[in-house]
């Protein structure tokens, strides 16, 4: 008697008569070469929600339109510095001022400090993060559920604390990521030229910026300069920040008012220093105006305020930021 034994192989095919392991790689290898990867949905890290649009860049750059704090703003995150853009009603409340702060009008940029948003984007988010997500679905040959994101046809796999969704095409592609750690829950897709060129864009607005972390300090105020009608010369030395890095562009506002504190305004002046290291920099306008010309032919007491102006960024760090995008 001759026994025959058959040997059966079960091969698990997925859509477009691919494994589940060449749909992994196929996907993978898209977003190998992708620029960055824009995520639509919710990143939580480190006690940081972000809800929105973001775009990620291969270096970890990011930019777009979200949720922070429960506010509407534009993120900007380069070279670890972080940028929002927000309307004067959040930047009220974030800048440290004994008087309603000169600069706010409008829309603007400015600096956060360095502890207040704190996701690392190219560890978390960056397109060479799900590409190895892919790939490490692919080797441990994990098997598809089929579902649906948002209405399309899609394959689940999963791994661990990672959930990934493949369009299920005959050419699939990652159109959704979740991770536990960090927590995100987000449709994604590759960014092309246009977010990109948004995100360069903005790191130009990025001249007229304001550091909101940033607190120079009066080291030395000059006595004298204000006798006469014709203006009051206000001079101080003015400590730079601790902290700072390179040279700094400070503007400075003066003004000064009648009799206390809180009394008349007779007028301000604005001056611009810039600061580097630890050195204090000496800091001078005139302040001209007919409110100090009739206080001054009566004489008294006056006081002298300051508020203060720290760039957000340096037409060097401006240029670096764009230099490094363009290289990556």
């Amino acid at each position: 008697m001759v026994i025959v034994a058959l040997a059966v192989v079960v091969v698990i095919i997925a859509s477009g008569g691919k494994t589940p392991e060449e749909q992994l790689n196929g996907a993978a290898a898209k977003l190998s070469g992708a620029r960055g990867i824009t995520y639509k949905g919710t990143v939580t890290s480190g006690g940081t929600d972000l809800r929105g649009d973001l775009t990620v860049t291969k270096g970890g750059r990011a930019s777009g339109a979200v949720t922070y704090s429960g506010s509407q703003v534009t993120l900007l995150s380069a070279d670890g510095k972080t940028f929002l853009k927000a309307n004067s009603s959040y930047w009220r409340g974030k800048v440290s001022s004994t008087s309603e702060p000169y600069f706010l009008d409008g829309e603007q940029w400015g600096r956060l400090g360095s502890s207040d948003l704190r996701i690392d984007f190219k560890e978390s988010l960056a397109p060479s993060v799900l590409t190895e997500k892919l790939r490490t679905a692919a080797r441990l040959k994990r098997e598809p559920v089929k579902t649906t994101v948002g209405g399309t046809k899609a394959l689940r796999f999963t791994t661990g604390s990672t959930v990934l969704y493949l369009s299920d095409t005959n050419d699939p592609e990652l159109i959704r990521y979740e991770s536990s750690f960090p927590r995100i829950a987000a449709d994604v897709s590759v960014a092309g030229d246009s977010a990109i060129n948004d995100i360069r864009n903005r790191m130009g607005e990025l001249e007229n910026s304001f550091d909101v972390s940033s607190r120079p300090r009066i080291s030395e105020w000059k006595r004298g300069g204000c006798t006469g009608t014709s203006g009051c010369l206000v001079e101080a030395q003015v400590a730079p920040p601790s902290g700072l890095e390179g040279t700094t562009p400070i503007e400075i506002r003066f003004n000064i008012t009648a009799d206390s504190l809180t009394g008349r305004d007779l007028g301000n002046c604005t001056t611009k220093i810039t600061v580097s290291g630890s050195t204090p920099v000496w800091a001078r306008c005139q302040v001209t105006s007919a409110a100090w010309t009739s206080w001054a032919k009566k004489g008294g007491t006056f006081y002298k305020h300051v508020q203060y102006k720290v760039a957000g960024a340096s037409s060097s760090d401006i240029q670096s930021m764009q230099s490094g995008l363009d290289q990556e």
